[in-house]
């Protein structure tokens, strides 16, 4: 893209054949199999805490693994009467039971073991890694989660067309922290319609597998 603006601008586009690149989105993961392994993380104690909350940011919430593993504790705000936030961009999503449980738990730090070895006591990242005051790399919290059969890029494609379903562009942008653009071909992809937003909403917030 830096490649082309430069051309562009230097006028040397005249000697280059440009084709528009297509709009392609890539291969999801099929939605049964999405919530059943959303279902799974939700309710198996025997799981990792690690491992569930992570899969679930990126099965219900859209979120790339680069995103996920620099994630802090301020990112999560445990409020009164049990209420439960994350700020994945601008805005906090409440969360809803049994995720809103689950990601309380790993802020107090009540892990299964140890997700990084030598990480310390206290750290800010919500995912430490293996070295001390590091969190965890996205390349081995990509190979964590696939054993329970989450590919995150195709996982992450079938969360953002079942929530552009659900809402308009600059709420999903804003909520996910993904560009207005993007935001705008995700609804477009899933069919969404700002005119369904409001009795949506009335409904529900963002589904979570029971």
């Amino acid at each position: 893209r830096h490649f082309l603006t430069w051309a562009a601008r230097s006028g040397i586009t005249a000697k280059l054949t440009i084709r528009a690149m297509p709009e392609h989105h890539g291969d999801a993961l099929d939605a049964e199999e999405r919530w059943a392994i959303a279902r799974r993380l939700l309710h198996d104690d025997a799981i990792d805490l690690t491992d569930r909350v992570a899969g679930s940011f990126v099965l219900l919430y859209a979120q790339p693994l680069s995103r996920v593993a620099v994630m802090t504790h301020d990112q999560v705000v445990l409020h009164d009467q049990d209420r439960v936030s994350v700020r994945f961009a601008t805005h906090a999503l409440d969360l809803l039971d049994p995720l809103a449980t689950l990601v309380a738990s790993l802020l107090r730090g009540e892990r299964q073991g140890h997700t990084g070895i030598g990480a310390p006591a206290t750290t800010p990242w919500l995912f430490p890694g293996h070295l001390p005051g590091r969190p965890i790399t996205p390349a081995r919290l990509g190979e964590r989660l696939a054993k329970f059969g989450i590919d995150a890029r195709a996982a992450r494609r079938t969360a953002l067309i079942q929530l552009g379903s659900q809402l308009p562009a600059p709420v999903l942008a804003a909520s996910l922290g993904i560009a207005t653009t993007t935001a705008t071909d995700w609804v477009k992809a899933a069919g969404g319609d700002w005119a369904s937003y409001a009795a949506e909403t009335a409904r529900t917030r963002f589904a979570m597998p029971r």
